[in-house]
């Protein structure tokens, strides 16, 4: 995004944390910004632009951040995590107004764009992405970002710490999953796996391990383990 966009899009964002997603009009914009309506057409485009902006400017500070902490990938990914929040916080009303909006195009517009920017952030913390082991690791932590994103919107105190504490609580448990293998309870599905170990077969593998007998090959009906 262009210099000349940058006052514009603070514009978008506070008018909508004003009015509301909805009612944001770019007659008010144009008067926040101090700008001719021509000029503002030329540069600025609708809420729509303004929105995808803002999510650049959020995942552009997320990745420098990571790539400009020190220590492990782990330090990293939460700095840089963290800058973006710091970012968020800044149009706090207006991000609650988008997300208190319900709209489907948001959605839309956000998730399909999503992705290319969480590569980068893996990328600027060092995360291997590429094969198929990378594609999993880029999509956990689209997952792990998404699930921070949603503590950071209950999050209201001044310090962010309960946005910190959450991070860092998911931080550890993907960290965990990379040592131990990837759970379903990682990818964004809490409980999945209790659920699946209390199948009939699960139990009948535990009960086996258990009494030290050897663990008979699955059936051809039933997916391993």
């Amino acid at each position: 995004m262009s210099e000349a966009k940058m006052p514009l899009l603070d514009a978008w964002l506070a008018v909508i944390g004003e009015a509301g997603w909805r009612k944001a009009s770019a007659e008010d914009v144009v008067a926040r910004a101090g700008l001719a309506v021509d000029k503002a057409r030329r540069v600025g485009g609708d809420r729509i632009d303004a929105l995808a902006a803002f999510q650049d400017r959020i995942a552009a500070e997320a990745a420098a951040g990571a790539a400009e902490a020190v220590g492990s990938v782990r330090d990293r990914l939460f700095d840089g995590l963290m800058r973006g929040f710091d970012a968020m916080q800044a149009h706090r009303p207006a991000v609650l107004a988008i997300w208190k909006s319900r709209d489907p195009g948001v959605a839309l517009l956000l998730g399909s764009r999503a992705g290319l920017h969480v590569r980068r952030l893996a990328q600027a913390a060092g995360i291997d992405v590429e094969g198929v082991r990378g594609r999993l690791r880029v999509a956990a932590l689209g997952a792990l970002c998404l699930q921070a994103a949603r503590g950071w919107l209950a999050d209201d105190s001044a310090d962010m710490s309960a946005t910190m504490a959450e991070l860092d609580r998911l931080l550890e448990r993907a960290e965990k999953a990379e040592l131990e293998g990837v759970s379903p309870d990682l990818i964004g599905l809490p409980g999945l796996t209790s659920l699946l170990n209390r199948l009939p077969f699960a139990r009948l593998t535990d009960r086996l391990r258990g009494s030290g007998d050897p663990v008979p090959p699955p059936s051809p009906d039933l997916p391993a383990e």
